[in-house]
């Protein structure tokens, strides 16, 4: 099974069960160190303005990402289910 492939079953399985606040925090964690080192490979690749760019794009996507998951931990989904 390639990575794309364990993601996507993972998110899935988030998505079918309501989320825990551990696994929330863990997604919140793993976004912040994420955007940090991408943000870091960035700048030292390709500057600081791409960086910013790299970074704010990454946050936006995260942050859209942890508060569909907090929807869906406080409501469910039983679409996946199916």
């Amino acid at each position: 099974m390639g990575i794309i492939e364990r993601l996507a079953d993972e998110y899935v399985d988030v998505s079918t069960s309501r989320a825990t606040v551990r696994e929330l925090l863990e997604l919140l964690v793993g976004s912040i160190l994420f955007v940090l080192v991408a943000s870091g490979l960035t700048a030292v690749a390709l500057g600081r303005t791409a960086a910013l760019v790299v970074g704010g794009g990454l946050a936006v996507a995260f942050a859209i990402t942890l508060v569909s998951q907090a929807y869906w931990a406080v409501t469910g989904r039983s679409d996946y289910r199916e």
